[in-house]
């Protein structure tokens, strides 16, 4: 999460949003605790019934999609990763990069 707090911060003046998805069971409460103790401050959706989770199939947790302007999926990882590591950063960049149709 540390790493998806970076990047949120890194590239929201590029129009690029960091959301995350919790699956907790908790609901709302939990994840609001949760946020405030590390002090994030990414938008974060409360998916306790794990509809949208078996919306996009996710096969894991952490589950990260990239999605483009046009609202297609352009990548995809299941498992934890670096969001924050340079070739990661770059492919953000990239697509940030991207004109707007």
């Amino acid at each position: 999460m540390p790493s998806v707090q970076r990047v949120h911060e890194a590239f929201r003046k590029d129009d690029v949003a960091m959301i995350a998805v919790s699956i907790d069971r908790g609901g709302l409460p939990t994840v609001r605790f949760f946020l405030a103790g590390y002090a994030y401050t990414f938008p974060t959706l409360v998916d306790q019934k794990m509809t949208l989770a078996r919306a996009l199939r996710a096969r894991g947790v952490p589950y990260t999609l990239v999605i483009n302007r046009e609202g297609k999926v352009v990548a995809r990882a299941s498992g934890p990763f670096n969001l924050d590591s340079s070739s990661f950063r770059q492919y953000i960049a990239d697509l940030a990069a991207q004109p707007r149709s």
